[in-house]
């Protein structure tokens, strides 16, 4: 898919780059037509074709934008002035591109150089004025939704005035009242004492990771927000299993050379070969190793839910389970007998030790990790829950 779209992007720019500013004005697409004319009498002024070209188009895009503008001027609405602004900045910035050409080549386009600057900046504060005006309507309705447009708005007027004043703090506003707030936290449903710093670390969890622009959520209570929603991690069961210690053996044989003797004939005499040495007969022996394997197991098993909570309707949204498991698991090799018989495979098992089991509340706190990575996927995952 990656390379078809490298294609088709390169296919565009290609016949993006083969028409002709002739056929941009045959289709109506004026701008095209007056930058792809540009271009080309840049290169070369002289090209009366090209020039005549642009001429046409130049007046058809401005005389476009204008009457765009006068319909709007019209219309007595007080919101057009954010389109009017876009009109007015097209007249001015395709102005510009146009008065880069020759002087000759302007003279024979009937080109004139108009001043919008007074009417870009009418258009630029009446537009501010109207999305800071509708921004401050729609965050006095204090329901989310409002607030999130208010947001939109205000971000508007600050597209236009960086320092409008007041607007930083109108914007902190709409996402203060625009967002959802969400609280996690956890209980302990199991009847055993956890160990003294599980919660804590527990919440840890890098839960701001799954922070946006309209959903905040904390693991600690922050006392200037109301929480919209509650996830709840519910400890239901803990299991640590008894430590199990088992043992398995094997042998492992090899034959080696253990001197030699001289091969006899059936008088007593040694055999000689064909150049006079004697014969000798290699001895065969064959050497043994026993191994044996301690193998360790234990493990450790916490069982829970997360339970979603609507703090205003105190409804219960969603309940989704979780396990976490945590297994120590150790394997030791002791030789009995001569190591020169072991193979390979049963050498490398010689590095290994017995290791002391692990206590419960050690199991326990690393059991604590892996709850937190389940339960941010959840969390994640289950994003559409809650209503955003």
């Amino acid at each position: 898919m990656k390379k078809i779209t490298v294609c088709l992007i390169v296919l565009t720019i290609f016949f993006s780059n083969c028409t002709s500013s002739k056929k941009y004005l045959a289709r109506a697409q004026f701008n095209a037509a007056v930058n792809k004319s540009v271009s080309k009498l840049r290169k070369k002024p002289s090209k009366t074709k090209e020039i005549a070209v642009l001429k046409e188009a130049y007046s058809k895009a401005n005389s476009a934008d204008i009457d765009r503008i006068n319909f709007l001027r019209s219309s007595g609405e007080p919101d057009v002035w954010d389109n009017i602004f876009s009109n007015y900045s097209a007249l001015k910035n395709r102005q510009e591109v146009v008065k880069t050409l020759p002087i000759d080549v302007l003279t024979k386009i009937d080109f004139v150089n108009v001043n919008y600057d007074q009417e870009i900046i009418t258009a630029k504060k009446k537009a501010a004025e109207y999305f800071y005006a509708r921004g401050v309507v729609l965050l006095d309705k204090k329901d989310r939704q409002s607030a999130r447009l208010a947001y939109a708005d205000f971000q508007k007027v600050k597209q236009y005035y960086n320092d409008y004043a007041g607007i930083d703090n109108k914007i902190n506003d709409a996402l203060f009242k625009g967002r959802n707030n969400v609280l996690f936290k956890m209980e302990n449903k199991t009847n055993l004492i956890m160990p003294a710093n599980f919660e804590e670390e527990l919440l840890k969890i890098n839960i701001a990771e799954l922070n946006s622009l309209w959903m905040n959520y904390d693991t600690k209570i922050s006392s200037d927000l109301f929480y919209d929603y509650n996830i709840v991690l519910r400890l239901l069961d803990i299991a640590v299993s008894p430590e199990q210690v088992r043992e398995e053996s094997y042998t492992d044989q090899k034959e080696i050379k253990d001197g030699f003797k001289y091969q006899l004939d059936k008088n007593g005499n040694v055999v000689k070969d064909s150049s006079g040495k004697d014969i000798k007969i290699p001895i065969i022996k064959i050497i043994t190793c026993q191994v044996v394997i301690t193998h360790q197991y234990k493990s450790t098993m916490i069982n829970g839910v997360l339970d979603y909570i609507n703090n205003k309707s105190g409804q219960l949204i969603k309940t989704i389970p979780l396990t976490a498991e945590t297994v120590f698991e150790n394997h030791a090799a002791l030789p009995y007998g001569d190591i020169n018989a072991l193979t390979p495979k049963s050498r490398s098992l010689l590095n290994s030790r017995i290791l002391p089991f692990p206590s419960n509340p050690a199991m326990i706190m690393q059991t604590n990790a892996k709850l937190k990575d389940a339960s941010k996927n959840i969390i994640w995952n289950n994003r559409n829950v809650i209503d955003y």
